[in-house]
């Protein structure tokens, strides 16, 4: 009997590690010296899935992975989420966490520490011990991990599917990224230590930064956008709401900037004195941008629209082997792609053809210049 309250015991405990959330402080060396990050498994966690993954950089300061978990609560969305989040942590020098983003911040700047390639070595640590989805890969971070968002945009562009700066600027120049990466970013105007409209931070530090407006014309030159700021909402006692679009590789650029809070993580928690905004949350809204996009030039999200504003849909969906549509004018291009971007059929008459040899999963298909999501089974 004893044995067997025993065998009993045991798996309960280890049914509760199974399905509990877990954090993981760990290290790896890389540029001669021992690099430090917390990585957050979602509750559930199971490794016969592939989860998404939120690299989280935290601001400069005493603190390293604990202030960003704390203020953005990244860790309970990617328990009701199901996604990976990790916290990695910049060099601790004369007391303080900073990331070398380019023109920002000392001393790990002036140090020149190589923090893309410890980015870049962590991910290959996380892609061989973690359940990973590598085309499902995204940037966050505050302040000082914002700007080195922007960086690794640049500089690690094939290994991330879009970022979403918060309270950041881009230092790190020329922009020149190997495709349009989707970026969504989080600001308020009241932010005196990276102000929107431009200007030295306040502070001992003295360091300009340049503003948000030139910042995006540059971004936005560089995707080829066709449409340029358009205000999609707009309230002076609430926040603004702009987006740039028709750009290169089907890359959005978003940004909400809010007329309350100040040096923060909006809809986050504060980190001691500073004010929040409520306007909005930076955590929900990145994570409902992330799910559009892989690291291919292809969007996950159904809503495409055309030019008559005529919704495209298709049914059955999940489907077993035709594709039926709505709306379709019988003069459209179709291409069908698999997960991996590798292109499956392509031509005209697609209820005609007969998928039934596909195997199940996810599939894109491309109608002109929309793209639709598709499932298998």
């Amino acid at each position: 009997m004893k044995k067997i309250f025993l065998q009993f015991i045991l798996l309960i405990s280890l049914s509760n590690l199974a399905f509990a959330q877990t954090n993981i402080y760990d290290s790896i060396y890389v540029g001669g010296r021992w690099r430090t990050f917390l990585t957050h498994l979602p509750t559930g966690y199971n490794t016969s899935n592939n989860y998404p993954l939120v690299l989280a950089f935290h601001g400069g300061g005493l603190l390293g992975y604990q202030s960003i978990q704390f203020q953005s609560r990244l860790s309970q969305k990617s328990d009701t989420a199901s996604f990976i989040v990790v916290y990695p942590e910049g060099v601790k020098i004369a007391g303080n966490r900073t990331w070398n983003a380019g023109g920002c911040c000392a001393p790990s700047t002036i140090q020149n520490i190589d923090d893309v390639g410890f980015v870049n070595a962590l991910l290959n640590n996380l892609f061989a011990n973690r359940p990973i989805d590598t085309t499902r890969v995204y940037a966050t971070g505050f302040s000082n991990g914002a700007l080195l968002c922007y960086r690794l945009a640049n500089q690690l562009t094939n290994r991330l599917a879009a970022i979403a700066p918060v309270a950041g600027d881009l230092m790190y120049y020329p922009w020149n990224p190997a495709r349009s990466i989707p970026i969504i970013s989080f600001h308020s105007y009241q932010d005196l230590n990276v102000k929107y409209f431009g200007g030295v931070t306040i502070g001992s530090t003295g360091t300009y930064f340049p503003p948000q407006d030139s910042m995006f014309n540059i971004i936005s030159t560089n995707y080829s956008c066709g449409i340029l700021k358009d205000t999609l909402f707009h309230n002076t006692s609430q926040y603004d709401h702009f987006k740039y679009s028709n750009c290169s590789c089907n890359a959005i650029i978003e940004q909400y900037v809010s007329y309350d809070g100040e040096h923060s993580w909006s809809g986050g928690l504060s980190s001691g004195t500073v004010t929040v905004s409520n306007q909005f949350s930076a955590t929900y809204l990145m994570w409902q941008f992330f799910q559009n996009y892989t690291t291919s030039c292809l969007t996950t999200g159904i809503e495409n629209f055309n030019e008559t504003n005529i919704k495209i849909e298709a049914f059955p969906n999940p489907f077993s082997n035709k594709i039926n549509l709505t709306n379709t004018t019988r003069n459209e291009n179709f291409t069908l792609i698999n997960y991996f971007g590798q292109v499956i059929w392509i031509g005209k008459n697609i209820e005609q053809q007969d998928f039934s040899y596909l195997t199940n999963g996810f599939y894109f298909l491309r109608i002109d210049n929309r793209t639709i999501k598709l499932v298998k089974q």
